[in-house]
């Protein structure tokens, strides 16, 4: 193809390109973003800039990002809003008026909805539009009703039909200062206190819609619109915005009209919405579907916010929002095989193509998608890059199977090799001579215009760039160049480290910019590379394209977003660098290799992994009025409470005036919005706490604020919005209040402190002398007492100690803090229980059981003091005590044989008297063994005195082993004390775990008159 007609082609497309079937960057908000309803009325702006949206559920006030819902809750008086009235009342307070579906009529202030109730009744009829009327008065147009005059302070409504042959009005506008009202039966214009047919050519279409501005009036119709000069006569073909032949709209009915300029004009259809302007004198019509991102085809109402934003209200998809033509998206809603657009290209014929991963390949012609794949000769679906031969026929590089060409419809093989591990395409570039380079995962390969192609393993490459003199190349381990004659003599630059490089780009000062894998952007200048990451302000450092625009700004894909580096004319020093995401209507986050193009009209494209986006900075709506910003709400401990005991009242804007709070009600939280329709997700903001803020707060786009412990004083909070056009409101919003001091510490309070002060100072002087004199003498007798306490408290403390320790236990406890244990070698145990114990206490009560072993076992004490023994525990019936410890005594034996011979006489006498009073008595068994054995104290709570060793089992094999009233000792222990006592061999007796062990009862000591 020629250049001259493919550049004209090329024109012609572009212009046409509006007209496909790509998505446009339309914001919808409908329930999720706190609309009551999806079904949309009527759409407005009141004179503080929020939009208010009627809906089938109540009414939405909202900053153009998110709503806030209003209903019955509020004093609604029904529930289907169709009609909104923005005014000011003289005292400079904010309503809305609000038209219902059941004909009523309700004013909006100060968050509460008060219905009017007029006299007479209004018709209850679905109200179709409100227009402000003379002084107190508003005029209301009803779908069945007709027009009426209602005056707002009085209530009263006037019939205003007089001259309407129906009363089903659809539409009221006012135009030249009189009202247009249009009916199922034409035109009518208010005149002298009636209404006067306006001769419009309808040819029998019934009016559905008015717009009127001072370019003329438009009129929809059941079938299409017309166009009225300001003198209300048709406009002629020329003036009007289709010119000579009209564009055929998609669907007829035309329900709402928006102008925006003399040939700009939105339709709102059951069809969809339908913009018709001109470019360069040419009339273009489109349609905007669901399909295109609307939220739903029925469009009943539109409104054009100050920013010239248009908001469409559909029937069941909410509202949305078209901003500007900056961006246009493809996405697999319009034909592509796959959302994954990883190549794009344009060829000289002026097509558009869209490479896939999974999808094939996509043409756009400007009107329509028509989608390649295998079925069309191409190997696989995966597409890594495109270009051309030539020839102007395009290329195709693929995952895995080499390089095709598109010929009369088919694709056939163009470069390909048996060798599979070879064939993944990462680049291609044609030279000046006709040939073709291709970056492949193993090297470089040069396809000449004959030869088959010649190739050269140096590294994968990953982008090719062909400079003045030389070719550039992008590898996973650096950059390479060669001659641009000799592309197979390829060197690596030193310069530049051995990493991975995904993409390349060259501007006119000749400045080599490089997208790396895992280090960000690069620069290679007269030799020197300089390096931009996260520091810089790069959201992520995988950048996977390299772009310079018009201006020779360079735009990088990355992992997260798109990323635009701002530089200054002599692209020497980088400005800036600024992220766009979502929120900028870049859809999808993460960008594709190779997937970016500058095109003819200077308009950016970039693929990522939900389509294709189309890019046109000079459509991006620069917003020159700075955003109205208002304190939306004030909380007290995160709660509203009833201000009036600590305010004046309420204002306008329902805060309260005058505030004043307590001490302790010093926990407030502000909230706030800038209303900046065109961008409000952009809207950042800043504020202070005079009197407690040291200075402004950080730029953010945080609309909450609280505060915590305010102390004492005076205080006043502004806060100010920037739009996205950088613009700052000139005078922040301030709200002023105060905390009051504690009683304590007002002035009042202090003056009479202080007086009080000095009067009594003397007397304190003097009172406090006497108290300092008292309070001495009764520190020193209270120091007297406790003193005496304390060492009666040591005394009692020192005996309750050596009743549970041994004395030179006790004392090493004392002064070390532990007690550590002793190996005896030489003493005696004795171990005695009462036989039948568990027999006979069973039948006791648990006070007498007690009492019983108390009465024995002080017995038994007194005998451990006589005797020199020392107890060690008690055991249930069991009774423990050794002689020799702590203190070793040559005697130890002897001492135990008395101890024992002293238990039974003691326990004979107690049973004696058991038995003269009838009572069971208690037969006690005693061991006694001698031999060695380990004490000391155990634990470090209720700590206690023990002995552990294999003498005191033995010694309780003597007692489990003897009689009752006997006195059973070891030979052990009879080897120490045979000259003292008598006793009765037992021969060997066999003992569990010990064998047989020579075991004797005492009868007595020798001598003694008495033998047990």
């Amino acid at each position: 193809m020629r250049p001259a007609v493919a550049a004209s082609l090329l024109a012609m497309l572009i212009a046409s390109g509006r007209a496909g079937a790509q998505q446009y960057d339309l914001r919808t908000f409908s329930l999720e973003q706190g609309l009551p309803s999806a079904a949309v009325n009527a759409i407005c702006e009141d004179h503080e800039g929020f939009l208010w949206v009627a809906t089938d559920h109540g009414l939405a006030r909202g900053q153009g990002s998110h709503f806030e819902s209003f209903d019955e809750r509020q004093g609604a008086p029904a529930a289907e809003a169709t009609a909104l009235l923005p005014a000011i009342t003289s005292a400079e307070e904010v309503v809305l008026w609000t038209g219902f579906r059941d004909g009523s009529l309700a004013r909006w202030s100060k968050g509460r909805f008060t219905p009017l109730d007029c006299q007479p009744t209004l018709p209850q009829q679905p109200v179709r539009a409100l227009l402000p009327g003379p002084g107190h008065t508003i005029w209301l147009a009803s779908r069945g009703g007709g027009i009426w005059q209602v005056d707002t302070t009085a209530a009263v409504a006037a019939d205003r039909n007089t001259g309407l042959p129906s009363r089903r009005i659809n539409g009221l506008v006012a135009h030249g200062g009189t009202l247009l009202a249009g009916t199922d039966s034409g035109l009518f214009r208010w005149t002298d206190g009636q209404w006067s047919k306006v001769n419009v050519p309808l040819d029998g279409r019934r009016i559905l819609s008015l717009h009127a501005d001072s370019s003329g009036v438009v009129l929809g119709t059941n079938n299409g619109y017309l166009e009225l000069d300001p003198g209300l006569k048709p406009l002629p073909l020329s003036q009007r915005v289709a010119g000579q032949a009209p564009l055929a709209l998609s669907h007829p009915v035309v329900l709402s009209i928006v102008r925006g300029g003399p040939h700009d004009i939105w339709l709102g259809t059951p069809g969809g919405l339908v913009h018709i302007d001109q470019l360069n004198g040419v009339p273009r019509l489109r349609t905007i579907r669901e399909a295109n991102g609307l939220g739903h085809d029925l469009v009943r109402c539109l409104h054009r916010d100050r920013s010239g934003g248009i908001w469409a209200g559909t029937g069941f998809g909410g509202i949305s929002k078209f901003t500007s033509e900056a961006f246009l998206y493809f996405t697999e809603r319009d034909g592509l095989g796959s959302r994954i657009v990883s190549a794009i290209h344009r060829t000289p014929d002026g097509l558009l193509w869209l490479g896939t991963q999974g999808g094939g390949v996509a043409r756009y012609d400007g009107h329509a998608i028509t989608t390649f794949d295998t079925q069309d000769g191409l190997p696989s679906n995966f597409i890594t890059c495109l270009s051309e031969d030539m020839n102007g026929h395009l290329l195709v590089g693929t995952a895995m199977h080499g390089v095709y060409r598109l010929q009369q419809g088919r694709f056939e093989p163009f470069w390909t090799t048996n060798d599979l591990g070879t064939q993944r395409v990462h680049a291609l570039q044609r030279m000046a001579d006709g040939s073709v380079l291709i970056g492949t995962a193993t090297g470089l390969v040069h396809r000449g215009r004959k030869e088959n192609g010649t190739s050269l393993e140096v590294r994968s490459i990953n982008a090719l760039l062909v400079g003045p003199d030389s070719l550039w190349c992008a590898t996973d381990s650096g950059l390479y160049v060669a001659p641009l004659g000799s592309p197979e003599r390829l060197t690596r630059q030193p310069a530049v480290p051995m990493i991975a490089i995904n993409a390349l780009a060259r501007d006119t000062q000749g400045n080599l910019w490089m997208g790396t894998a895992n280090h960000g952007l690069m620069r290679l200048r007269s030799g020197k590379v300089g390096s931009y990451d996260r520091s810089a302000g790069l959201q992520s450092v995988a950048v996977e394209s390299v772009l310079l625009d018009a201006y020779e700004n360079l735009w990088l894909g990355t992992q997260q977003g798109i990323h635009q580096v701002e530089l200054d004319v002599l692209q020497e020093q980088v400005l800036s660098i600024r992220a766009y995401g979502p929120e900028d209507g870049f859809i999808g986050v993460q960008s594709m290799h190779n997937a970016v193009m500058l095109d003819a009209d200077s308009t950016l494209w970039f693929g990522g992994v939900r389509g294709a986006i189309r890019y046109d900075a000079r459509q991006v709506v620069e917003d020159p009025q700075e955003p109205l910003i208002h304190l939306t709400d004030l909380q007290l401990f995160y709660e509203r409470p009833d201000w009036s005991p600590w305010c004046a009242g309420l204002g306008r804007d329902g805060f309260p005036n005058d505030l004043e709070l307590p001490y302790n009600k010093n926990h407030l939280t502000f909230n706030f919005t800038g209303i900046s329709l065109a961008y409000p997700e952009k809207v950042r903001y800043r504020w202070i706490l005079e009197g407690y803020d040291p200075d402004w707060s950080p730029i953010t786009a945080t609309q909450r604020v609280t505060y915590s412990n305010i102390p004492p004083g005076e205080y006043t909070f502004k806060v100010m919005a920037r739009n996205a056009s950088g613009i700052w409101n000139e005078q922040p919003v301030r709200y002023s209040f105060s905390i009051a001091p504690p009683f304590w510490r007002t002035t009042s309070f202090l003056a009479g402190g202080g007086v009080t002060l000095l009067l009594g100072f003397a007397g304190f002087i003097r009172l406090r002398e006497r108290n300092q004199r008292r309070e001495r003498e009764r520190l020193e007798r209270m120091v007297r007492i406790r003193t005496s306490q304390l060492a009666e408290e040591k005394e009692r403390s020192e005996d309750l100690l050596l009743n549970i320790l041994p004395a030179s236990t006790a004392e090493e406890l004392k002064q070390k803090g532990s007690a550590e244990a002793h190996r005896y070698e030489s003493c005696t145990v004795l171990f005695s229980d009462f036989k039948g114990f568990t027999g006979f206490s069973s039948l006791m009560d648990s006070d007498t059981l007690v009492s019983e072993l108390d009465h024995y076992f002080r017995l038994f004490d007194e005998l451990c003091d006589e005797h020199g023994l020392e107890k060690i525990k008690t055991i249930g019936d069991a009774y423990m005590c050794a002689a020799g410890i702590p203190e070793p005594k040559a005697t130890h034996a002897r001492d135990a044989v008395l101890m024992g011979l002293g238990m039974i006489k003691a326990v004979e006498r107690s049973n004696a008297e058991r038995r003269e009073r009838g009572m069971t008595e208690w037969p006690i068994r005693i061991g006694i063994h001698t031999g060695p054995v380990v004490a000391g104290v155990v634990g470090r709570k209720k700590f206690a005195y023990d002995i552990w060793g294999d003498t005191v089992n033995l010694a309780s094999r003597m007692e489990s082993a003897g009689e009752v009233g006997r006195l059973n000792i070891s030979g052990a222990t009879y080897a120490q004390v045979m000259d003292l006592v008598d006793v009765i061999p037992r021969g060997p007796i066999k003992v569990k775990g010990k064998g047989e062990l020579h075991m004797y009862f005492v009868t007595g000591l020798k001598g003694a008159e008495h033998r047990v």
